[in-house]
């Protein structure tokens, strides 16, 4: 006999009954006047732990008992079937746990590493040009109002930059919906950064950086070449895939909605993968040597970057902050933060800023630029 409590399946009141089984495979009640159910007709939750069973009848009605014991003995007399208890002794086992919870973890992090980037390469490759259009709408408002300042760029400047910027583009194919805007960066200071539908956004700190127009068109063309490999829509694919993943295997809704939600800030803060780095610095490489434009500019430019988030950069600018017609002093700055750079680089190995720890080695970059700079080229 098998203690448990009876559901008829009609009303929610319960009956507390003993349940037998015979050797022909009928299972009854002692204390109800029902027919005998064939023990195959007979649906049995599996033993998880110790938590009750469920045996499902037929007609709806269903029988519960904490007795798992009783059940397991039940079914192996009556049944042969293999797989029952499957589940509660494969989670009683601590070698099948711990082989369990590493192929788990493994199977994540090759899925996250490897399997996300490569299907969002697919994706993006196979999503038509109007994907873009609209995975970017509203992601610069979003930008600022949580990251940026209208630019304090005269509009002569920025008029300057944008004919220089619609120049490049009369030899791209492809660029038709391209555009530049400009930003203050605030904490994010001297960036640039392409968006899914083709704006390209640069800081006023950045601009300010550049001493010669070119430097300033050999960052145009590292973002051109985001867009052309379509990296922020393969970024934006990558984040939201990350999110449904964390949402299947925790099934924690708020933590992938924020994820989704964040997407606008981490392709700024996050900047792109070293392979998709690599590829834009490649596109920009291969449209300078076609158009003779000596790539050391782009060197130039990646040191100044780095140099930019130097203490010293930062204590230089806030000494002259309140200056006016500044722009040589600030010149002046990141000359020297760069040469300084330079003698503590070649002193000691150096840790990367934050902006640059998902980027290849700057000197990495600055080495093939230079490799690739020829002296046939006159800067311009």
């Amino acid at each position: 006999m098998i203690k448990g409590s009876y559901f008829n399946g009609e009303t929610s009141d319960k009956k507390d009954v003993s349940l037998y089984y015979k050797d022909d495979g009928n299972v009854g009640f002692e204390e109800l006047d029902i027919a005998e159910v064939p023990l195959h007709l007979i649906n049995i939750s599996s033993r998880i732990g110790n938590t009750p069973r469920y045996l499902s009848f037929p007609d709806g009605s269903q029988f519960e008992t904490e007795d798992n014991a009783a059940i397991d003995k039940m079914v192996n007399t009556l049944s042969n079937d293999p797989l029952h208890g499957l589940a509660h002794k494969l989670e009683s086992t601590k070698g099948f746990i711990l082989f369990t919870l590493v192929a788990v973890v493994l199977f994540g992090w090759l899925f996250i590493q490897y399997g996300i980037p490569a299907m969002s390469k697919q994706l993006a490759e196979m999503l038509p040009e109007e994907a873009s259009q609209y995975m970017g709408q509203g992601v610069l408002d979003a930008m600022d109002k949580n990251l940026f300042e209208p630019s304090q760029l005269e509009q002569q400047r920025q008029d300057e930059l944008r004919i220089l910027f619609n120049d490049l583009l009369k030899n791209i194919e492809g660029s038709q919906s391209y555009k530049i805007e400009f930003r203050l960066g605030g904490k994010i200071k001297a960036n640039a950064f392409a968006l899914p539908n083709g704006t390209i956004v640069f800081t006023d700190e950045l601009i300010n950086l550049a001493e010669n127009n070119l430097e300033i068109v050999s960052i145009m063309l590292h973002e051109i070449g985001h867009l052309k490999r379509k990296h922020s829509l393969r970024a934006t694919i990558q984040q939201f895939s990350l999110a449904m993943f964390v949402m299947v295997v925790t099934g924690d809704v708020s933590t992938s909605s924020s994820i989704i939600t964040a997407i606008p800030i981490m392709l700024v803060e996050s900047g792109f993968s070293q392979g998709m780095e690599t590829e834009a610095d490649t596109y920009s490489l291969d449209y300078m040597r076609k158009h003779n434009i000596d790539p050391n500019y782009f060197a130039i430019m990646m040191e100044k970057l780095e140099a930019s988030y130097s203490q010293e950069y930062v204590a230089c600018m806030e000494a002259i902050s309140k200056e006016s017609n500044k722009q040589s002093k600030i010149i002046q700055c990141i000359n020297d933060a760069v040469k300084l750079n330079k003698e503590e680089n070649g002193k000691a190995n150096k840790t990367a800023v934050d902006y640059f720890s998902t980027h290849p080695s700057s000197e990495e970059r600055i080495g093939r630029f230079r490799e690739k700079t020829s002296s046939s080229v006159k800067k311009k």
